[in-house]
C-alpha cells in the first residue's frame, strides 16, 4: 500500500510539473532574461528555400508565388521544390509557376521523382543538393503563406553568431476546430517564453530557418521531421528562437478525426524523439537540456504517466478503505462519462473544464495509441500528410461498423429467434411456399470488383410472383402481396432473416439497400453515378434513404432516395459524422418498426 502510494505521488507530481510547474518557471526566468534581436541591416544572408510536396495542386502555385514576392534580393535566395511521385496535377502547376516565377529573376528548381519515396527522403534530398550552397536553409510546407519581409527578418537575427534556429508565430486559419486553435496558442505562448532562453523546443513545419552547417540527415523512418532536424541544430550548442514579427499562416485546417489521427502520429513521434535525441539532455546544453526535458521528454512518456495514475487510483480505490481515490474515480468516470454521451447525441452545451479534460486525456491515450504503434513497427514506411488520404479514418470507422454488425446480428438472431420463429410459422400456416425467399443482390463496389449475394428474407408474396410479369417493383397495394407479407412489409420484420447476411459478412445492419441486378443497367442509365451509391461500403439492412423515404416502387423513388445514400457514404469521413448518423438511422429504424410506417 505505502509503495503504491509513494510511486502514485511521484508519477503526479510529475504530471503536475510538466503542466504547470514548467510553465511557473519559465515565467520566472523567461521575463528577465529577453533575447535582443540584431536591429536589420543590409542583408548578406545566401538563402536555400526548402520545400517538399505530395499532391499538392491546390496551392503549390500560389505557394510559389507567396515565395516569389519576398522583400528580398532575388540574387540571395533559391527555391527548391521536391516533388515526390505526385499523381495530380501539382508538377503541371509547379511548372507553370516556375516559368512566371523566371520571368520576375526568381530561381526556382523542380525535383522531380516518379515514385512516391516519402517527406523524410525528399528533405534529405534537398539537404544533400543545398547544404553547401547556401547559408541558411528554410524549410516550408506548401499549406504555409509566410509574411513577404520573413527573409529579412531571419537575415537580420542570424547576425547573431549564437542563434542556429530560427521561426515564427504559427497562425491556424479560422475554420480550424476550437480545440486546435487553443492547443496552438498555449504552444505559441511556451515558444515565446522558450525563445527568450534562446531554446525553443521545437519548432512548427510549416517554417523554420537554420544554418546549413548544421543541417542534419534524417533517419529514413523519423515521423517528425522538423523536431529532429531543429532540435539537431542545437546538440552541439547555440540557440533557437522565435521571431514575434513573423507570421506563419496555416490554410490547410484539420477535421476533428484527422486532427486526432495526426495526435495518434504525434504520440508515436514523441517517442521516437526521446531515443534519438538523447544527447540534448546533456547538462551542458544549459537551458536547452532543461526545456527539452521538461517539454518534450516528460511529454513523450506522460501518456504511460497518466495510464499509470489512472490504474493505480483504480487500483487503491477498490482495494483500500481510503475516501480520497474513491471520490477521484468517481470523478474520473463522471467526467469521461459527459464526455462519451455529449459526442455520442451529438450534444453542443459547452462544458468548460469537462471539454478541457476530455481533450487532454483523450490527446493523450491517443498518444499512447501512437506508442504501442511505433513499438510493434507500424512506422517503419514513409509519412503522407494526414489531410491528403482519408484511409487511416475509413479503416477506423470500417473496423468498428464491422465490429458492431458482428455483435448486433449475432445478439439478433439470438434474441429475436422467437419472433422469427413465430412469423416462420404463420408464412407456413397462410401461404404456399417456402418460408425464407432468396435474390440476387449487388454488394459492395471497388474499382476491380463488384460483390454479387443472395439477399433472405421472409417471403411476402405469393410463390412465383413475377413469372407472368419479370421483375417490377412491389407497389403499393400490389396484388402479389399476401396478408401476413403486407403485414410484416409495413413492421420491417420480412428483413430478419438478412441478420445472417450480416453476420457472414455480405452486408452491414446500416447501409445503402442493395439493389438487384436487374435493375442496375437501367437505374444507372436513368441516374447518372447511381452504381456507386455502394462504393466502399456494404448494402444495409436499414439506411438513411429507407427511414427516409421506404421502399422503391419505381425510377423517381431510387432517384429520390440517392441523395440519402450519398449523404450517408460522406458521413464515413469523419468518425464524428458517421456516429451521429449510425446513431439517427438506428432510432429511425425503430420508429418505422414500432409505429408501422414501413411499406
Amino acid at each position: 500500500m505505502t509503495f503504491l502510494l509513494i510511486t502514485l505521488a511521484v508519477l503526479i507530481t510529475l504530471a503536475l510539473y510538466h503542466h504547470v510547474g514548467y510553465l511557473l518557471l519559465l515565467k520566472l526566468f523567461s521575463n528577465s532574461k529577453p533575447i535582443e534581436m540584431t536591429e536589420n541591416t543590409q542583408p548578406s544572408t545566401h538563402f536555400g528555400i526548402l520545400m517538399c510536396a505530395y499532391n499538392e495542386q491546390e496551392h503549390i502555385a500560389e505557394k510559389l508565388y507567396n515565395l516569389g514576392s519576398m522583400l528580398y534580393s532575388t540574387e540571395l535566395y533559391t527555391i527548391h521544390v521536391y516533388l515526390d511521385g505526385c499523381t495530380d496535377k501539382t508538377y503541371d502547376e509547379a511548372m507553370l509557376a516556375q516559368s512566371h516565377l523566371a520571368k520576375q529573376n526568381v530561381v526556382c528548381h523542380l525535383h522531380f521523382s516518379k515514385v512516391n519515396k516519402g517527406k523524410s527522403f525528399g528533405i534529405n534530398e534537398l539537404i544533400k543538393l543545398s547544404k553547401p550552397n547556401y547559408d541558411v536553409l528554410l524549410f516550408t510546407d506548401v499549406s504555409a503563406l509566410l509574411s513577404i519581409d520573413v527573409l529579412n527578418k531571419i537575415d537580420a537575427d542570424f547576425k547573431d553568431p549564437n542563434i542556429n534556429v530560427i521561426t515564427g508565430v504559427y497562425i491556424l486559419d479560422d475554420l480550424a476546430t476550437a480545440e486546435q486553435q487553443q492547443y496552438w496558442q498555449y504552444q505559441n505562448k511556451v515558444k515565446s517564453m522558450e525563445s527568450s532562453l534562446g531554446a525553443v523546443i521545437g519548432v512548427p513545419g510549416a517554417m523554420f530557418a537554420i544554418r546549413s552547417a548544421h543541417a542534419a540527415l534524417l533517419d529514413e523512418n523519423t515521423i517528425n521531421d522538423d523536431f529532429i532536424i531543429s532540435m539537431k541544430a542545437l546538440n552541439q550548442g547555440g540557440k533557437a528562437v522565435v521571431n514575434s514579427e513573423i507570421n506563419i499562416v496555416e490554410r490547410e485546417c484539420d477535421e476533428q478525426s484527422h486532427d486526432y489521427a495526426r495526435r495518434i502520429r504525434l504520440g508515436a513521434g514523441n517517442w521516437q524523439q526521446i531515443k534519438m535525441l538523447f544527447e540534448l539532455l546533456n547538462p551542458k546544453l544549459g537551458w536547452v537540456s532543461f526545456n527539452y526535458f521538461s517539454h518534450k521528454v516528460l511529454r513523450g512518456v506522460m501518456p504511460i504517466i497518466l495510464l499509470l495514475i489512472y490504474a493505480l487510483l483504480f487500483s487503491l480505490a477498490l482495494s483500500s478503505s481510503l475516501l480520497i481515490p474513491k471520490v477521484v474515480c468517481v470523478a474520473i468516470v463522471c467526467t469521461h462519462g459527459l464526455g462519451v454521451a455529449k459526442k455520442a447525441f451529438n450534444i453542443r452545451a459547452k462544458l468548460p473544464i469537462v471539454d478541457s479534460v476530455n481533450y487532454i486525456v483523450s490527446a493523450y491515450f491517443m498518444a499512447l495509441w501512437g506508442i504501442v504503434k511505433f513499438e510493434r513497427g507500424d512506422y517503419n514506411q514513409h509519412w503522407q500528410r494526414v489531410h491528403q488520404t482519408q484511409e487511416s479514418n475509413k479503416i477506423f470507422i470500417k473496423t468498428i461498423k464491422r465490429t458492431i454488425d458482428v455483435v448486433g446480428s449475432a445478439v439478433g438472431l439470438i434474441l429475436l429467434s422467437p419472433v422469427m420463429l413465430a412469423v416462420a410459422l404463420v408464412i407456413k400456416l397462410t401461404s404456399k411456399g417456402p418460408v425464407l425467399f432468396k435474390q440476387l443482390r449487388v454488394g459492395q463496389s471497388d474499382d476491380d470488383f463488384v460483390a454479387l449475394f443472395n439477399v433472405l428474407k421472409f417471403r411476402s408474396m405469393v410463390v412465383d410472383a413475377e413469372a407472368k410479369s419479370g421483375a417490377v417493383w412491389a407497389s403499393k397495394d400490389d396484388p402479389r402481396i399476401t396478408a401476413v407479407g403486407r403485414f410484416i412489409r409495413k413492421t420491417r420484420l420480412d428483413e430478419l432473416p438478412q441478420l445472417w447476411n450480416v453476420l457472414i459478412g455480405e452486408m452491414s445492419l446500416i447501409g445503402p439497400r442493395p439493389e438487384r441486378p436487374v435493375f442496375y443497367s437501367k437505374l444507372e442509365k436513368d441516374i447518372p453515378y447511381f452504381c456507386q451509391r455502394t462504393y466502399g461500403i456494404k448494402p444495409g439492412i436499414s439506411g438513411l434513404a429507407q427511414v427516409m423515404n421506404g421502399y422503391d416502387e419505381s425510377i423517381d423513388d431510387a432517384r429520390n432516395k440517392i441523395g440519402w445514400d450519398y449523404a450517408y457514404m460522406l458521413s464515413t469521413s469523419s468518425a464524428r459524422s458517421w456516429c451521429y448518423m449510425e446513431f439517427t438511422i438506428f432510432f429511425k429504424t425503430l420508429a418505422v418498426i414500432f409505429t408501422g410506417k414501413g411499406q
